[in-house]
């Protein structure tokens, strides 16, 4: 089911135009999906920090090495949304890994345009996003599974929900933007390297 439902996919960017869209979204004040006006605020902010993290981000070494040796083609495919703000902080690390290695091919879509797609990924039983999908271009096998953010932010949301149990969402978003700008991508190019070395790409 997995596999036969990444056929069925309506529309979907490479890394630029989904930039560049959500760009565009922030400029016009409007947001992917339903026009909801806390969606649209959101993707204003993070049209801003794609822009940051695309222009600052530095793929480590390691990372950088293991991408450059995958030599079977692949795509790999991000679901997301203009105003997911983990989305904003993990899609431009997602692109600079992606262009590393011409036999990645990096493409976008939008969950809710794709309701079937998201809920044969889901996490937890809901539709958490940013979800990457790599598969296999010859044979469209599921190499591997990420989303929808760093396990160690995972963590710190589940010990701040148990210690606090009243927190405010604004205050929950507050402390995860924080903790992504204190952890500079280092958390995320970790996970992938682990996932390199456990998948056969080479």
């Amino acid at each position: 089911m997995e596999t036969s439902v990444l056929q069925n996919i309506t529309r979907s960017y490479n890394y630029d135009d989904y930039k560049n869209l959500v760009i565009k979204y922030a400029e016009e004040h409007k947001t992917s999906g339903e026009q909801l006006q806390e969606r649209i605020a959101a993707t204003l902010i993070n049209a801003q920090r794609i822009k940051r993290i695309d222009k600052q981000c530095i793929i480590n070494y390691k990372l950088h090495t293991l991408i450059s040796q995958i030599n079977r083609k692949q795509k790999w495919l991000v679901i997301s949304e203009s105003w997911c703000g983990d989305g904003a902080q993990c899609i431009p690390v997602i692109g600079k890994m992606a262009e590393l290695n011409e036999n990645i091919k990096l493409e976008f879509v939008f969950r809710d345009e794709h309701p079937d797609l998201i809920d044969c990924f889901l996490t937890n039983g809901t539709r958490s996003i940013p979800k990457l999908i790599c598969t296999d271009e010859e044979n469209d096998v599921v190499n591997f599974i990420w989303g929808p953010r760093p396990k160690a932010i995972q963590d710190k949301v589940s010990e701040l929900k148990a210690s606090n149990p009243d927190i405010t969402h604004d205050e929950l978003v507050k402390n995860i933007h924080l903790w992504y700008a204190q952890d500079k991508t280092k958390s995320i190019q970790s996970e992938f390297i682990d996932l390199l070395n456990k998948v056969n790409l080479v």
